[in-house]
Formats: structure tokens, C-alpha cells, sequence
């Protein structure tokens, strides 16, 4: 529950707490509609409060409060949000350069002999990684509900995505998968674009994964991707 607070806490405080919530969104900003949003369930918990019915207007107070508290950390993590932005622009250079230097210096000593097919994929992964990374940062500001503890994620997406994306061609490459309908790469680009997916997507790769897995152990792909009921 936000901040700990208790039912019996709020029945004893609601005016108090609710004042308190009712300042808190106003200064995130008069007139944003997330505001407008939880000025309203703010409301509602006043309603309700007045109303007698103390339990639904925890409810919604305890509702408002949630929301509140992850857009205030949101906020206050904004400077550590543009710092992982800008990080994830110098990866973004950086790989733009290696395409560029593979490209006009393919037999420079520091990369020659690795330009080929098989690493480009990695390349390709990465910039998944880093797309995912850019866009997150972006939307999750946007909705206010940016979290820093997942800093460590959006350092390593780029390196992550590099992997998945040489793993995913690789499978697909080697025809192991030919439940996914791409049991053979007859167009060149087509790995890049597997990689891509793999790099921007984890949920991509877990699911090839999961059908590999399928596969090599014999267990059916609906079986292999199954989860418990009680998992999340």
C-alpha cells in the first residue's frame, strides 16, 4: 500500500490525507489530464468519505496515492532519465559509425575479418536494443510513470538485444524452428530483420526460446510456452 498507510489510519485522518493527496497532484500540474485524473479520484474519495463509507473511499484515496507517488518519483528521476537518454544516443552513434567504418574500411585491422553476415545480426540486434531503450525512456516520461530501478536495463538493453539478436538468427538461420514458417532464408535481409525483433523484443526471443526448447525436447510448442496458473 503507498506510504503504508493503513484503512484505520484513514478513517482517522481522511480529511487531512486527502487535502494532502488533493495538493500533491495539483502540483504536478494544474490542467494535465493525469492531474484532472486523480483530482477526480480524490473527489470521489471526499464523496465518499462524506458519504459514510469509509472503505470505499480508501479505496479510491489509496488508488489516487499510488498514482501519485510513481508520477512523483517519475519526476524527481527525470535528470537520471536524460542522462540514460543521452547514453543511449552515444550507443546509438556508435553503432551508426561501425556501420558507417565496415562499410567504407571493410578491411581496417581493428574489424577486419568480422565483418560478415553472422556478426552484422548482432549489429542489428543492438539497435533493437537501443530502439526499445530510446522509445521506453520517452513513453514512460510521458506517462509519468518512469522507474529508476530499472537503470541497469536500459545500460545493458543494447548489449542484450546484440545477443538475442545473433541467437535468434542463428536458430532461425539453422532451420531449427520450422513451426515459425521461416524453416529457410531465402531473402538477405530477412536475418536482420529476425535480429531486429530479437533485440527490440524480449518477449520475442523468450518465446523462440520457448519453441526451441519444444523442439529439442520434444514437447509440443503449446506445452513448451505454457505457464503455471498461479504465475504471473
Amino acid at each position: 500500500m503507498p506510504s503504508q498507510i493503513s484503512e484505520s489510519d484513514f478513517i482517522r485522518k481522511a480529511d487531512d490525507l486527502l487535502k494532502d493527496a488533493e495538493n500533491r497532484a495539483k502540483a504536478l500540474g494544474e490542467g494535465d489530464t493525469f492531474v484532472k485524473d486523480n483530482l477526480k479520484l480524490v473527489d470521489e474519495a471526499k464523496s465518499l468519505h462524506a458519504e459514510g463509507k469509509d472503505s470505499d473511499a480508501y479505496a479510491k484515496y489509496a488508488e489516487a496515492l499510488e498514482k501519485i507517488e510513481a508520477a512523483e518519483t517519475s519526476v524527481n528521476s527525470e535528470p537520471l532519465a536524460r542522462k540514460l537518454l543521452s547514453i543511449q544516443f552515444v550507443y546509438l552513434a556508435v553503432l551508426l559509425f561501425l556501420a558507417y567504418g565496415t562499410r567504407k574500411w571493410p578491411y581496417f585491422g581493428l574489424w577486419s575479418g568480422l565483418v560478415v553476415h553472422d556478426t552484422q545480426t548482432a549489429w542489428f540486434g543492438a539497435l533493437g536494443g537501443v530502439s526499445i531503450g530510446i522509445y521506453g525512456i520517452y513513453d514512460h516520461i510521458r506517462k509519468r510513470d518512469f522507474d529508476p530501478k530499472y537503470c541497469l536495463w536500459y545500460l545493458c538493453k543494447p548489449v542484450i538485444g546484440a545477443i538475442f539478436g545473433w541467437f535468434a538468427y542463428l536458430v532461425v538461420s539453422l532451420g531449427l524452428l520450422s513451426t515459425t514458417g521461416i524453416n529457410k532464408i531465402s531473402n538477405p535481409q530477412l536475418p536482420f530483420a529476425v535480429s531486429f525483433l530479437a533485440g527490440f523484443s524480449e518477449r520475442f526471443t523468450i518465446q523462440l526460446i520457448d519453441k526451441l526448447m519444444g523442439v529439442l525436447l520434444g514437447t509440443p510448442d503449446n506445452k513448451a510456452s505454457e505457464k503455471p496458473k498461479n504465475s504471473k
